[in-house]
């Protein structure tokens, strides 16, 4: 029998979290599942305990490529799908035993495209709920781009976990290679523009799970401009669409504010610089418009009064 879900997690040196990752999916109350690891040239022993569960469970799969990023690595996985629906899970976060039912079902009694759960973040042994948990059915093209622009990380969110995916309904969809950070955001923008109809429900379900050594501060000093590389896409592709312009606008500038705070921190002068620059870009269409007040008051301060803006970041750091 095809299995009903194709489970995607694309794993790189792992080897601390991929068990627990694994179990959680094992453990699903939904049995009807195949499960494909990519281990994408992990140097550690992530290929080895992939290897050992797939030996042990028939519904398991292994790609083993040379590292080529995580976007070829969900692209190969794709590509080896047989489910009617895609998950993509990150290799060291954590599913609740009734997450891909939960899922299933929503999308099954819906006709959905997309159906996406709550999720706690973990942290240092503790574990808080989504502070924006959405409960609604959007069904037309308007109400799903409105849907994915809104605030930082939106109501249809930038991240492919805690969602499900149709997969005919994005047969041709490929993750963009070429894009080192938000590659999945940008995925999810491709397949809102051919859903129908997506789903937010807004129970948390999923577990992303946030270690000190994942995308550190320290290393964001080499890749803080990669952020910005899928908003420069969007912005040559909605030019002329006013409204979601501003909203492009308004996530780039959140990002830049977000990232400054980070570089004051550093002492990373030059890119403290060059992101207010992006901010300042940004700010035209930010500060006349309907944007969170914290957000324009933060703009002029940063346009006007840089230096003063700065030295509040840094006290507010050194507190």
């Amino acid at each position: 029998m095809s299995p009903e879900i194709t489970v995607i997690v694309p794993a790189y040196n792992a080897e601390k979290y991929l068990a627990d990752c694994l179990e959680s999916v094992i453990r699903q109350s939904m049995t009807c599942w195949e499960l494909i690891i990519a281990d994408d040239g992990s140097s550690d022993r992530t290929g080895e305990i992939a290897d050992g569960y797939a030996s042990k469970d028939s519904r398991i799969k292994v790609i083993h490529t040379a590292k080529q990023g995580v976007s070829a690595a969900r692209n190969a996985c794709i590509d080896a799908a047989e489910g009617r629906y895609l998950a993509f899970v990150d290799a060291d976060d954590i599913l609740e035993p009734d997450y891909l039912k939960e899922l299933f079902d929503k999308a099954e009694e819906s006709g959905a495209d997309i159906v996406q759960c709550s999720f706690f973040v973990v942290s240092g042994g503790n574990k808080t709920p989504d502070s924006n948990p959405v409960d609604k059915t959007y069904e037309d093209k308007d109400s799903l781009m409105r849907a994915f622009f809104a605030g930082t990380h939106g109501d249809i969110r930038d991240s492919v976990w805690a969602k499900l995916f149709r997969r005919e309904s994005f047969a041709d969809i490929r993750f963009d290679t070429g894009l080192s950070i938000y590659e999945d955001g940008y995925y999810v923008y491709q397949c809102l523009k051919k859903a129908g109809k997506a789903v937010c429900f807004g129970k948390p379900l999923y577990h992303y799970v946030k270690h000190g050594n994942s995308t550190t501060n320290s290393r964001l000093d080499e890749k803080y401009e990669g952020y910005f590389s899928m908003f420069d896409k969007l912005k040559e592709e909605f030019a002329d669409v006013g409204f979601i312009r501003k909203r492009i606008a308004c996530r780039e500038a959140e990002t830049a504010l977000w990232l400054m705070r980070i570089m004051v921190g550093n002492g990373n002068k030059k890119a403290v610089w060059d992101l207010r620059r992006r901010a300042v870009r940004a700010s035209g269409d930010v500060i006349w418009s309907q944007a969170p007040f914290s957000i324009r008051m933060k703009l002029i301060g940063v346009t006007v009064m840089p230096h003063i803006y700065f030295a509040m970041l840094k006290g507010r750091k050194d507190q």
